[in-house]
């Protein structure tokens, strides 16, 4: 894309990025870290089963995983959650109340969980996370606006790369969805869109980019939106 000429290369650990980015698991998915060099304070974003990646990445550069942000609780979204509650217990799972139904009875036993609404602000380290809450795959589901230079956003399964997340599965919602893409739609442009999953060649995007191009983007109306393919 030409806002962002990297987008074809997933974002690789590098000292001094807040973002390191992921493909894992047979459903494409997208995770994420999260990284405060200054502190050496790491979050994890939607882990995966396979976290050898991730996890190895913070320990060759010293960080401590202290929070784990989950878009949505799909199970391909929470698969590596159980894991990282018995590896690192200390950590904060950040996730919206709507979505805990779906979480398991030992990590609601053993985690420390806080039950984020739209528009609450989390620190990892020294960076600033921002919450909003934008339902329509799921009921609880979030996106998570980072606010660096640039600014990253996390948009789970809510808006992807040319197209958005579906809407037939429990608790999803037509309506729900075409009012949390216009919340994005308000957002800084030059944020840097990360998907939930690699479905289409880039791994990256912007929200400029995607004002112009994406077709959920461009609907106007609820039923213009629930009639695309």
């Amino acid at each position: 894309m030409e806002s962002y000429p990297h987008s074809k290369t997933p974002l690789p650990e590098k000292e001094n990025s807040p973002i390191a980015q992921f493909e894992i698991g047979d459903y494409k998915n997208f995770v994420y870290l999260i990284l405060d060099w200054a502190g050496k304070k790491a979050a994890i974003v939607d882990p995966q089963n396979d976290l050898t990646l991730p996890l190895s990445t913070l320990t060759r550069n010293g960080f401590e995983l202290t929070h784990i942000f989950l878009t949505h609780t799909h199970f391909d979204h929470i698969a590596g959650v159980p894991q990282l509650v018995k590896t690192h217990p200390h950590a904060l799972i950040v996730v919206h109340r709507d979505e805990l139904h779906r979480m398991d009875h030992f990590v609601m036993g053993h985690a420390e969980i806080k039950s984020v609404q739209d528009g609450d602000l989390i620190q990892v380290g020294q960076l600033q996370i921002k919450a909003h809450h934008t339902p329509g795959h799921s009921s609880g589901e979030c996106s998570y606006f980072l606010s660096t230079t640039p600014p990253y956003l996390f948009t789970g399964d809510t808006l992807f790369i040319r197209d958005c997340g579906r809407t037939d599965l429990p608790t999803g919602s037509n309506k729900e969805m075409f009012q949390s893409l216009q919340k994005l739609r308000k957002l800084d442009p030059n944020s840097i869109i990360l998907p939930g999953h690699h479905y289409q060649e880039e791994y990256h995007s912007t929200l400029a980019v995607e004002l112009k191009i994406s077709p959920p983007l461009q609907c106007k109306t609820v039923e213009e939106l629930a009639s695309l393919p």
